[in-house]
């Protein structure tokens, strides 16, 4: 696809990985709506937008309520005329106890705004993307979601896990509508918010929870971003990006059980 003139909606732009992702999206030539929970920091993206030269408006709504996701929806197309490009991102940050050790009402939230509220964000987009004859859908999922070995947040893996899931079971679309539907899945990325969180890590505590330096940024997310935007042969495709210089599509015709362990019952 080519970018310039095309409209995006970036969820949880206001800072972070969403908001490297809008202003790359922007600077790429395409107008840019910014979502956030956050009023300010969504503000603080569209100035910067504009200052960089590019186009942005923002829509203050919920991405987790599907009335707030069709308003952001109808927004984007009243503001820029259509919508041709969704990046999934919005979502919040968890803490201790996870799940198993965690009540309910503290995990399912987890689940809701990293797995339904991805689901429902991509239904509403797949519906206005549809009308401008296809387009492209990206989300971002996590290496948490990716693998099988044990992981202290398992609400937030199992629902990345099944964004990765959804992700390759829309492939088809790309043939049925002409909407391609792919997922980026991050390592450590350098926002704000991990930034601070390893503010009083030692070298050593980095190390062993696999911390690379340097880290990614938000920029080269969007950047992984535009890749998909761009190359929109790509559909129901998964990106593993861990660290800078470290990035891979897994195949789609990846065979797990024939590369499982056999085993006699």
């Amino acid at each position: 696809m080519d970018i310039p003139g095309k409209v995006a909606l970036v969820t949880g732009a206001g800072y972070g990985i969403g908001r490297g992702i809008a202003r790359q999206l922007a600077a790429a030539g395409a107008a840019v709506v910014v979502n956030d929970v956050h009023a300010e920091h969504g503000r603080e993206t569209v100035d910067m937008i504009e200052s960089e030269g590019g186009k942005g408006a923002f829509v203050h709504a919920d991405a987790t309520r599907d009335d707030e996701i069709q308003r952001m929806v109808v927004f984007a197309e009243e503001s820029f005329g259509g919508l041709d490009i969704l990046a999934n991102n919005a979502g919040p940050h968890g803490s201790r106890p996870y799940f198993p050790d965690g009540a309910p009402e503290r995990w399912l939230p987890i689940v809701d705004s990293f797995l339904r509220a991805v689901m429902l964000t991509t239904y509403r987009g797949i519906e206005a993307i549809g009308k401008r004859g296809g387009g492209t859908v990206v989300s971002i999922s996590s290496s948490a979601g990716v693998g099988f070995r044990p992981y202290d947040y398992a609400e937030y893996a199992a629902a990345k896990a099944g964004v990765i899931r959804m992700t390759a079971s829309l492939g088809r679309l790309k043939e049925q509508m002409g909407i391609s539907v792919n997922c980026i899945c991050p390592g450590w990325v350098a926002t704000e918010g991990v930034r601070s969180s390893l503010a009083d890590w030692s070298n050593e505590q980095k190390r062993a929870a696999g911390v690379p330096d340097p880290m990614l940024t938000p920029e080269d997310i969007g950047d992984a971003v535009l890749y998909f935007v761009r190359d929109d042969s790509l559909a129901g495709r998964i990106m593993l990006y861990y660290e800078p210089g470290k990035c891979r599509i897994i195949p789609s015709d990846l065979d797990l059980f024939e590369l499982s362990e056999e085993v006699s019952l």
